[in-house]
């Protein structure tokens, strides 16, 4: 982990994504420092479930695939290249998945990063 501010870490997300193919979890992790985490998940039509809302702000970043995401009542449709936003302690999922869905997921602003509440 950089010691400060002037330090950065280095990591290829491409070769992460590769490692993608083989993980039966459906997500790897890329980078997990202090204030941010980043992963790459895989959505399938038949693994595609509601996520517990996060304690954290979210960024996905679609890399590649197509369907829909649900973020509280709102819906998208999306694609490769779009980017949405799920505010902390929001529920969201994937569905209606016509491509398997990649995705670069960012979370930020935590101080327990990747930690879900509970959803009742």
């Amino acid at each position: 982990m950089p010691n400060s501010k002037w330090e950065m870490t280095h990591v290829s997300a491409l070769e992460r994504l590769e490692e993608l193919a083989e993980d039966e979890s459906g997500f790897v992790e890329v980078l997990d420092e202090e204030s941010v985490t980043v992963d790459i998940g895989r959505h399938t039509a038949d693994t595609a479930a509601a996520k517990n809302p996060h304690n954290e702000d979210e960024l996905y970043y679609i890399i590649s695939g197509s369907g829909k995401l649900r973020v509280g009542d709102e819906v998208h449709s999306i694609e490769s290249g779009d980017t949405v936003f799920v505010e902390q302690g929001l529920e969201h999922d994937f569905f209606d998945i016509e491509e398997d869905i990649v995705t670069l997921a960012v979370f930020a602003d935590s101080t327990n990063p990747t930690s879900y509440s509970i959803r009742e």
